[in-house]
């Protein structure tokens, strides 16, 4: 088996562990104990819990922003123009990614707590501010793909949008992580849909 291959089943372990027993309880023998594979192997493709960890924030970072990106891309080419476009674009996303986190529930449940265990641990801090400027970055370039898509414009710059839009997955996870209630996670998608159309200014004849 190679590295990579390794490396990959040990991160795959290792979101399940934490996922159901927090960051703390997270040990390189209970990781190893998940992925079936000896403390030996762990130390050959990490040098230590906390680099592994490093990698478990890259990667659900990688996967969070794919889904998001997917979600953006998928709605924006519906070729719906106006103010009914950009409606269905932040609909449709907002929806596809409330899909994304029932299909996946445990890695967002491991990525919270993953966020709270870098913030209060020395040489890990940075990963968490490092997460947040990656969404901001990604769903500010969304929102603007959406408006010239849809043909009209945003009333202040999608950076300024973009948090709030973050605001609105981070709420939406947390109720759905509590409450597994599809239907309060869509109240809150249709509110934000809502706030953000608020922000959209019509070009030409849209």
């Amino acid at each position: 088996m190679s590295v990579e291959k390794r490396r990959e089943l040990l991160l795959d372990a290792a979101f399940r562990v934490i996922a159901r027993d927090g960051v703390d309880g997270a040990t390189t023998r209970a990781i190893c104990g998940a992925a079936q594979m000896t403390l030996s192997t762990f130390h050959y493709v990490f040098d230590s819990r906390d680099d592994l960890l490093a990698d478990l924030v890259q990667r659900g970072t990688d996967i969070e922003l794919s889904v998001i990106v997917e979600a953006l891309t998928s709605a924006s080419s519906d070729d719906i123009e106006g103010f009914d476009g950009i409606r269905i674009m932040l609909r449709e996303s907002l929806f596809g990614y409330i899909d994304g986190l029932i299909d996946d529930p445990d890695r967002e449940q491991a990525m919270i707590s993953l966020n709270q265990y870098a913030r209060q641990t020395a040489g890990l801090a940075r990963l968490g501010t490092d997460m947040y400027h990656r969404y901001y970055e990604a769903i500010a370039y969304g929102l603007r793909r959406g408006a010239e898509q849809a043909g009209v414009d945003w009333d202040r710059p999608t950076d300024e949008l973009a948090p709030l839009v973050v605001a609105a997955t981070d709420g939406i996870t947390l109720a759905y992580l509590n409450t597994r209630d599809r239907e309060v996670c869509e109240r809150i998608a249709d509110a934000t849909v809502t706030l953000l159309l608020g922000h959209v200014t019509r070009t030409g004849s849209n």
